[in-house]
């Protein structure tokens, strides 16, 4: 298989965020046939769609693989789990959690299964993927809408303007800091 590059959303709201999304983004780049490429800056951001006191460290990383998106999704789901995220099938909505890995993009990829949608379906609705995505790919076209990161960033934030969507709030960050 050819290797494609693929965007990974990363976050964390439970524990040092900035720690677990450093170290996550070290095991992604220890799974074979998978390749680190460009990790964003960390961002601070409040929770959406979810009831939480916790914020959140979000980041993106852009790598190159070889393997399928439902192996890649797969190795995701792992790293999930060796950093203690437990899914529970019976809860309801967002969760609390130290660890979160979603595929965003792979390639230009349009995928729809019980299992895994591509590109993500809620890309164009949160700032705190958009926001590290354009730092890494301003220029980076949705293969669904064909809107650029940039663009999704204005159109989402003209949608808060006119109250459609809740406001979200993102603080940019280092990876030097700590909570």
């Amino acid at each position: 298989m050819a290797a494609v590059e693929a965007y990974i959303g990363m976050g964390s709201n439970l524990g040092d965020g900035i720690a677990i999304l450093s170290r996550a983004w070290q095991s992604l780049g220890e799974i074979e046939g998978v390749h680190n490429l460009a990790l964003s800056s960390p961002y601070k951001t409040a929770p959406v769609d979810m009831s939480s006191h916790h914020w959140f460290t979000n980041a993106v990383g852009r790598v190159v693989t070889a393997l399928p998106p439902e192996a890649l999704l797969e190795e995701l789901l792992g790293v999930e789990t060796s950093f203690g995220r437990k899914r529970d099938a019976k809860s309801f909505g967002y969760q609390d959690r130290v660890l979160d890995l979603d595929l965003l993009y792979y390639g230009d990829l349009l995928m729809d299964t019980p299992d895994l949608i591509l590109p993500h379906p809620r890309i164009k609705d949160r700032l705190f993927v958009l926001v590290p995505l354009i730092e890494l790919a301003p220029d980076h076209k949705d293969p669904l809408s064909g809107a650029t990161a940039g663009s999704m960033v204005e159109e989402l934030k003209q949608r808060m303007r006119d109250q459609m969507v809740d406001q979200q709030e993102v603080i940019g960050g280092s990876w030097e800091e700590r909570n």
